[in-house]
């Protein structure tokens, strides 16, 4: 808002905490909980109920190599339950499908943090164990679109903060409006166990928010104070700004990586998209994808990296340092990856 100056953000630091609450290190089931309380939107605990001896190892296995891709800590549950706190929901469910069929019955359970937190802490002081609540049934297939179009954009759309890395600490830098996985599989019920109709659902938000945003759907959306800069999901933003005081420029359409297996399709909508003013956004490197591909070579504006340990060793690190920083944003930040933010000069992060 014109004439309103932001508060002085904690400099960066190898030790520096973002001005949000973040998951700490490894320790006891409710303190985990606790702090993975304070930013529930969009995540789970995964838990595996007190595995068999000759299970227990390949469950715990599973479950941390499913941290490095889902987000959470894996911790020790009351009666030998193991447990991934703080995962993304989508792929938290993913992970416990492969657990079912490697583990047989393994006694699986996921919880929302956002929704089941009561439970969850009912279950951390030891109270008897509490079954999450059962899956809504939820539109016909029939009419699934016409129910994705009824619904109000702030049930479904998860808005996300990022900042930029300054000389003198972390200042807002931009809002990112994605459709939240966590409130469509809730709102699908039944429907949200198909990975098609999962992705047309998300499309189908995604395409909504655009049009949204010069109403007062879209400025609810945004909030009262206007963002430096507004990423958005799919390369369908108007030509003509996004929003109420976003001039050209500071619009970024997000798009998958996949998009870049047509790369002249994908730069032609670059093209398109930059005669607007708009910028263009790859979301879905990581650790893995920087291995193999030429990340370099992709026709985007930015390149959204996710966070992981892996990131700072190897082929990974290697491309990386090939890149222009001001092209990355670094997406599940955690304090954890401040080294790498400050060896190689990335100028936006966004908060796990």
């Amino acid at each position: 808002m014109p004439g309103r100056t932001m508060p002085e953000a904690p400099l960066l630091s190898a030790n520096a905490a973002l001005p949000v609450p973040l998951p700490g290190g490894m320790g006891g089931f409710a303190p985990v909980l606790r702090r993975a309380l304070r930013q529930p939107t969009g995540r789970v605990v995964l838990r595996v109920e007190d595995p068999a001896p000759h299970r227990r190892r390949v469950a715990r296995g599973l479950l941390q190599d499913g941290a490095l891709a889902a987000g959470g800590q894996v911790v020790e549950g009351p009666g030998g339950d193991l447990l991934l706190v703080g995962a993304e929901a989508h792929r938290a469910e993913g992970l416990r499908g492969l657990l079912d069929r490697l583990l047989g019955p393994a006694g699986t359970l996921v919880w929302s943090l956002e929704h089941d937190a009561e439970a969850l802490l009912a279950y951390a002081a030891g109270q008897a164990a509490v079954i999450p609540r059962p899956v809504a049934e939820g539109p016909a297939l029939a009419g699934l679109d016409e129910f994705l179009d009824a619904q109000p954009l702030g049930r479904l759309v998860r808005r996300r903060q990022g900042y930029a890395v300054t000389v003198d600490g972390l200042r807002p830098a931009f809002l990112r409006l994605a459709p939240d996985e966590a409130a469509l599989t809730e709102q699908l019920g039944l429907l949200a166990r198909d990975a098609d109709l999962m992705e047309h659902a998300r499309q189908r938000i995604a395409q909504r928010v655009p049009r949204a945003l010069t109403g007062p759907e879209g400025r609810a959306l945004i909030g009262p104070a206007v963002p430096p800069a507004l990423h958005l999901p799919l390369a369908l933003a108007p030509a003509r700004g996004a929003g109420p005081g976003l001039p050209r420029g500071r619009v970024v359409a997000s798009l998958p990586l996949a998009a870049a297996a047509a790369p002249a399709a994908l730069a032609a909508r670059r093209a398109s998209l930059a005669e607007a003013g708009i910028g263009l956004e790859l979301d879905g490197l990581d650790a893995e994808a920087l291995s193999i591909l030429d990340a370099g070579c992709l026709p985007a504006d930015l390149l959204r990296v996710t966070w992981s340990p892996a990131l700072a060793t190897g082929a990974p690190l290697a491309a990386l340092r090939r890149l222009d920083p001001a092209r990355l944003v670094l997406a599940g930040y955690r304090p954890e990856a401040a080294e790498l933010v400050l060896a190689l000069g990335l100028r936006l992060v966004e908060p796990a």
